[in-house]
């Protein structure tokens, strides 16, 4: 194999694989990245067995072939060369990485041990925006715990029924329900359960591009095409495809629309998101371990947070448009600094029965967004 490529498009498309790439691999050849060169395309893959990522890149292939390299200081190596030109070959077990008049080589990987990409045949495929996707994942895994016991709350679920993709991360305390509309109802309902892990990396992976998904019976995949751009003279098309094992567990997910409150027979308000933000976080301060709770105290148009614990109290009022019996309903502080950070708008709307009753919290009423969270008791 003999390749020559910008160290700067490189790196782009190693930043994608590295990812993927696992710190303390279980099996030696996943430390390493899967390297094939042909029809003046380069190929990069990594895995951990239960997500794969291939990068596909265009550039001057002099010799096709493939090899496995070593993969963190293959990426370390490659961050310390600025737009240069970078020639990569392999001859015997060695494999050199050519810049000018230095070189490196690293000894050859195992080519024939590295793990094949999982093929699956999909029950349903369709496109979607990246952005939109994104925005969705990052609203709903603050709610997902990876080390939950229960295997049906470790993961976010994936449930497309009718014109319908609603996203769903709940810890049992809280939940996050992000809904996607589209414009034709879907020809199958497909509910599944993708992993925490997963989601953070597509959060990472995703942007402005639209992403193909295709979804099978133990495995999903999001393609994205896109181009990597250094300057108007360099740049390239790179497709990326992001395979992963899906949970098991979503059919035994509980039926989240039900545990979310009906707003109609709430008591509602609405309340600026930096203001009550701020407050939380300077009020958070004086809560512990131990003591892990700030009481809203809802009075004729206003709102009083306040905590009182071991270390000291602490109480901030701010100004809102409520008009409704005082009511106290106490939380621990992130539980409503995870929603606030991810709403990016001015008011929410907060909205309540009673202080032991789930409380709804939205962007806007008509948001396609809401967060549902279970209070603490007040005493």
């Amino acid at each position: 194999m003999k390749v020559n490529i910008n160290s700067e498009i490189l790196n782009t498309a190693l930043g994608y694989i590295s990812d993927v790439l696992p710190s303390k691999p279980t099996m030696a050849i996943c430390g390493g990245i899967f390297l094939e060169g042909k029809d003046n395309n380069l190929t990069l893959v990594s895995t951990d067995l239960e997500n794969t990522i291939k990068v596909n890149l265009e550039c001057e292939v002099k010799e096709k072939g493939q090899c496995v390299i070593p993969g963190k200081q293959f990426i370390s190596l490659l961050k310390q060369f600025k737009n240069k030109d970078i020639k990569i070959e392999k001859r015997d077990k060695y494999i050199s990485v050519v810049e000018e008049s230095s070189q490196y080589s690293f000894i050859e990987m195992e080519t024939e041990e590295f793990p094949k990409i999982p093929k699956f045949s999909p029950d349903i495929n369709f496109k979607i925006k990246s952005l939109t996707l994104k925005e969705g994942f990052k609203k709903i895994i603050f709610c997902i715990d990876p080390e939950e016991p229960r295997h049906q709350f470790r993961g976010g679920l994936f449930d497309i029924k009718g014109n319908l993709i609603n996203l769903v991360g709940t810890d049992t305390r809280r939940l996050s329900l992000f809904s996607i509309l589209f414009e034709t109802p879907f020809k199958n309902n497909v509910r599944v359960l993708l992993s925490y892990n997963f989601i953070k990396k597509m959060i990472n992976l995703l942007d402005e591009q639209d992403v193909e998904v295709l979804i099978g019976k133990n495995n999903i995949s999001f393609q994205i095409n896109s181009t990597i751009k250094i300057d108007e003279n360099k740049k390239t098309l790179v497709n990326i495809l992001f395979v992963s094992q899906l949970l098991s567990g979503a059919e035994e997910f509980p039926d989240y629309e039900k545990v979310i409150p009906d707003i109609k027979k709430t008591k509602i308000c609405q309340i600026n998101t930096d203001e009550i933000l701020s407050s939380l976080k300077r009020i958070s301060l004086f809560t512990t371990e131990r003591n892990n709770k700030v009481k809203l105290s809802f009075k004729k148009d206003s709102l009083v947070l306040s905590t009182t614990g071991e270390i000291g109290e602490a109480q901030e009022k701010i100004n809102i448009s409520y008009n409704n019996e005082e009511t106290d309903i106490s939380f621990p502080p992130d539980f409503l600094i995870d929603f606030l950070q991810v709403i990016e708008k001015e008011n929410f709307v907060f909205s309540f029965t009673s202080s032991s009753k789930p409380v709804l919290m939205k962007p806007h009423e008509d948001s396609n967004f809401l967060y549902v969270c279970m209070p603490l008791k007040t005493e």
